[in-house]
């Protein structure tokens, strides 16, 4: 992280000339903050935290729709790295205990001067700074490799020490194994990191939530992880240690997870599915072995090494980095036709270990290639086809990969439709439905939608009130019931803020002034 980079914050005070006074007055950059913007109640600082992702959110407790503390909770699952600061006139114990309990980074009571808030931010700006370095130091060295864990994840033809010693010794690692256990790996991509200085940051993540060892091994972080409640939270974990990779050591970073298992000697296989389930993240984030494409037969077929490095690339995001591999590889020099045929070899196996039987002969009909060793072509053409099926095969990956995206931004959708006049529909129980991570779930609808799953759903509720309301002899209390908000106040509030006008005056003839427009 860059020494002088300002945090971004976002205010939410439901008291409007104090949220005003604190915006205009302190002297955000002085103190090492960018403001992004004011809420006035909790539902508005919600939708700007997904929008926003701001690093801090200071916040009162007491604000209409959602509280204080709830808020906490909901933006934290959003999103798990952001720091939250209670500013609040209430300092009973009551509140006090549930600012612990929220895990806030700082509890200011008003009345307060703008002085004291000031010097206040600059506590926690000290405190956030704390919180990186800890997580990070640039320059600590190459550390001590875990050699026991090492060997487990690294060697397939490791020899276990009896299981009483095995524990003892990774216990001294900061993996304590207690029965009953199951474990996971982990293979984070972190490029332009050396030594175990990012292993050491991986581990200060995850032993928050469970005991695990990392170690470095090339442009990875692999972690063992073990744990006794079925990785019950191991969601949440891998979300706040990506945003804490992403932000510190590798914007670009991507974890791939193994399927638990219960057995060491099952380490390295499980260390294998955790790489695989990386390659293909495509940029994602994380990636589980399960949702992996089948590493094909190219393995087979090819030296491991250069297998391996076709297969990242033709998952990758970037065409132009295939580009110069095929370029460098399809050049002329080295091994000549057979070169090209088991270039095209490799090929066959990867698109076989992602698509489907038929697609990959039909890709391979379409260039000319169905049956590429019977001979009769030259050189050049043989190239020039190598070339398009490498193009080709890529592109197909790609739009296969959007398509998986897609249908899970239209299953999301699909559940908005079906679902919104249950208030407990939020972007917390979709995510939990599809088994993706709240943050995955909230990035993905943005990217492909254009919209934050908070404004779809407002939306379509919004859209079904005005409907109600214009074409159905319903009282507005119902109409709020039937649209997913059991206090018709609040109800009011959403209809005014998308509309311009309040239902009522809707209903007594304002359709003329609606805009429909969310905010």
């Amino acid at each position: 992280m860059k020494e002088k980079e300002l945090y971004t914050i976002l205010v939410a005070d439901d008291e409007e000339e104090l949220c005003q006074a604190v915006c205009r007055l302190i002297p955000w950059e002085d103190l090492g903050f960018r403001l992004l913007g004011s809420a006035g109640n909790g539902l508005d600082a919600l939708q700007l935290v997904e929008q926003l992702q701001p690093d801090l959110l200071l916040t009162d407790i007491q604000m209409p729709f959602i509280s204080g503390t709830s808020l906490a909770r909901q933006v934290r699952e959003l999103q798990p790295l952001i720091q939250v600061a209670f500013l609040s006139g209430y300092d009973d114990f009551e509140y006090a205990q549930a600012a612990i309990d929220s895990e806030v980074i700082a509890y200011l009571l008003k009345p307060i001067s703008m002085e004291d808030l000031a010097a206040a931010l600059r506590e926690i700006h000290a405190k956030m700074e704390a919180k990186f370095h800890y997580l990070y130091a640039a320059g600590t060295g190459e550390g001590e490799l875990p050699m026991a864990v090492a060997s487990l994840l690294l060697d397939s033809f490791a020899e276990l020490p009896e299981e009483e010693e095995l524990h003892a010794g990774l216990s001294e690692l900061g993996l304590v194994v207690t029965a009953p256990y199951r474990l996971v790996v982990l293979a984070s991509h972190i490029e332009g990191q050396t030594g175990q200085a990012a292993a050491q940051t991986v581990d200060k993540v995850l032993r928050r939530t469970y005991s695990c060892c990392s170690l470095r091994s090339g442009s990875r972080v692999l972690t063992l992880v073990a744990s006794e409640d079925r990785f019950l939270r191991l969601g949440p974990a891998l979300d706040e240690l990506l945003q804490v990779l992403r932000r510190l050591l590798d914007p670009a970073c991507t974890i791939g997870v193994s399927r638990p298992f219960d057995r060491f000697d099952q380490c390295h296989a499980a260390c294998r599915e955790a790489i695989d389930a990386q390659r293909f993240s495509d940029g994602d984030g994380i990636r589980h072995f399960a949702s992996a494409p089948a590493a094909g037969r190219a393995r087979d077929k090819a030296p491991e090494e250069a297998a391996a490095e076709l297969e990242r690339l033709m998952h990758s995001p970037s065409r132009t980095a295939l580009e110069r591999y095929l370029s460098a590889a399809l050049d002329g020099t080295g091994g000549g036709d057979l070169a090209v045929l088991q270039l095209i070899v490799m090929v066959r196996g990867i698109l076989r270990g992602s698509l489907d039987g038929a697609e990959v002969d039909l890709l391979f009909e379409r260039c000319g290639l169905l049956e590429p060793l019977s001979g009769g072509l030259d050189t050049d053409t043989l190239r020039r086809r190598a070339w398009d099926l490498c193009i080709s095969g890529y592109e197909l990956l790609a739009r296969k990969k959007q398509g998986g995206v897609g249908q899970l931004c239209a299953q999301a959708i699909r559940m908005i439709e079906q679902n919104y006049m249950d208030e407990g529909l939020s972007l917390q129980s979709v995510s939990e439905q599809l088994h993706v991570s709240p943050n995955y779930l909230s990035a993905n609808m943005k990217k492909n939608t254009g919209d934050t799953f908070i404004n779809l759903l407002i939306k379509k509720r919004m859209e079904a009130a005005l409907s109600l309301i214009r074409t159905e002899n319903v009282k507005i209390a119902d109409v709020a019931r039937l649209c997913g908000y059991s206090d018709q106040h609040y109800f009011s509030f959403c209809f005014k803020k998308y509309y311009g006008i309040s239902p009522g005056k809707m209903r007594r003839g304002g359709k003329e002034e609606a805009g429909g427009e969310a905010s």
